[in-house]
């Protein structure tokens, strides 16, 4: 049996000479021994580029290309898509046509890009165009970045770059993702892309009470925004670095996003439960039409913090709703009203009101309160149908007196 040494100084010989064929066939004994040898495969992917046979060199060329360590490795990658590139693919396969037109665009694009010292405007359209074929290529979104906050347009170069990030984040290239999420705080220092990705390396490298405020941050950050798809992705990872707020903002983004399952899962796992925490479990069991547990969740929070918030006493209130505990509902939905009153927000206490009056209309209370709301905001038609209705219940009630001065009230209004 030839050993690998002297089937490769032979190799040389008959590349010396030009004679491909016999190359190939002295490859092709190495690889009966070693099928996946990357190496091997690149050169006999050469050998066959320079017979013309492009579409044997392609299918070689594709075993170097889909190995993870020449993925790993960016200098490999581009020297092997320029060969790629300066094939002929008329023999190709479709799927083989379309990848060829893939590589060949971003060879040309990084070409353009290099030759211009790191690119200027007329790029811009190189670079378009691969990234239309190649959306998940890091590199090329780093090249327009550059090429955008080379013309000081920083909104599309932040862009650009934060798209790169996240490739590089999916791929779990933490270091060319700190190196970029660095650039991006550079250039907008807000950026929740980037902070987080700061932030977990400070976890990697033992800076966690940093890295927690940092993460608070940016989380409640992309939860003003709304920004569902960022925020499961940013809270996950903080959940899964041991992050105290990871499983709370999980959970809720979870939540927005409609996977009220997996959100429940996740907080009914805890041992105990924050404010914030019993509130978001409380909002999903109802969602979850599981109005006893949101019921028991609610109640177990300090009474008087359920009073002094008007988010928690009319959520209550709609739970009750739902169990057709009416008049219990009405009194949560009523100390929504007062609070609201007393800040002076009366349209949103007029919406309150409303509440009350649909599974309690004849509540004395609150067409009190909404007459006082209606004359204040000068509303005479509908202050009219609420002094109206008060005088009824006040006759009901055998309220004479208060009956007699809404009644004036409306004698007036109606003389105006």
């Amino acid at each position: 049996m030839e050993l690998k040494k002297d089937i490769l100084k032979t190799v040389t010989r008959y590349a010396q000479a030009g004679e491909w064929a016999k190359v190939i066939a002295e490859y092709e004994k190495l690889l009966k021994t070693d099928p996946d040898d990357i190496n091997v495969h690149n050169s006999i992917g050469d050998a066959f580029s320079k017979m013309g046979e492009d579409r044997k060199a392609f299918e070689h060329y594709l075993r170097v290309l889909n190995d993870p360590q020449t993925k790993a490795n960016p200098t490999k990658m581009a020297f092997l898509n320029k060969k790629i590139s300066k094939l002929d693919p008329k023999k190709f396969d479709l799927d083989g046509k379309a990848l060829h037109e893939t590589i060949s665009k971003s060879v040309k694009a990084k070409d353009m890009f290099e030759k211009q010292d790191g690119g200027d405007v007329s790029s811009l359209p190189a670079l378009k165009e691969a990234l239309a074929n190649d959306k998940m290529n890091p590199e090329l979104f780093m090249m327009l970045g550059e090429v955008y906050e080379k013309q000081t347009d920083i909104g599309n170069a932040i862009e650009s770059y934060v798209k790169a990030l996240r490739i590089y984040v999916e791929k779990n290239n933490s270091a060319k993702g700190l190196e970029l999420a660095k650039k991006i705080v550079n250039l907008q220092k807000e950026n929740t892309d980037a902070l987080a990705m700061i932030a977990e390396d400070m976890v990697k490298n033992g800076k966690k009470e940093e890295a927690e405020e940092m993460f608070k941050d940016v989380l409640i950050n992309l939860a003003e925004k709304n920004l569902v798809a960022e925020g499961k992705g940013v809270s996950k990872r903080a959940m899964e670095l041991g992050i105290t707020y990871g499983e709370q903002f999980f959970s809720y983004f979870l939540f927005k996003d409609g996977k009220y399952e997996d959100a429940r899962k996740i907080l009914e796992k805890k041992y105990s439960l924050t404010l914030e925490e019993k509130l978001l479990l409380g909002k999903i069991c109802y969602k979850m039409n599981d109005f006893e547990k949101a019921k028991s969740v609610f109640l177990s929070m300090d009474p008087a913090i359920i009073n002094e918030s008007e988010e928690l006493l009319d959520q209550i209130g709609d739970v009750f709703l739902k169990l057709r505990e009416l008049k219990t509902s009405s009194e949560y939905y009523m100390k929504v009203v007062r609070i609201l009153k007393g800040q002076g927000d009366l349209d949103h206490a007029m919406l309150a009101a409303n509440k009350v009056l649909n599974v309690d209309g004849d509540n004395i209370e609150v067409h009190e309160i909404l007459t006082d709301i209606y004359t204040k905001k000068q509303m005479k038609n509908k202050l009219i149908d609420s002094l109206t209705k008060l005088a009824s219940l006040y006759d009901g009630a055998h309220r004479t007196q208060d009956s007699m001065s809404a009644k004036n009230m409306l004698n007036k209004l109606k003389m105006l």
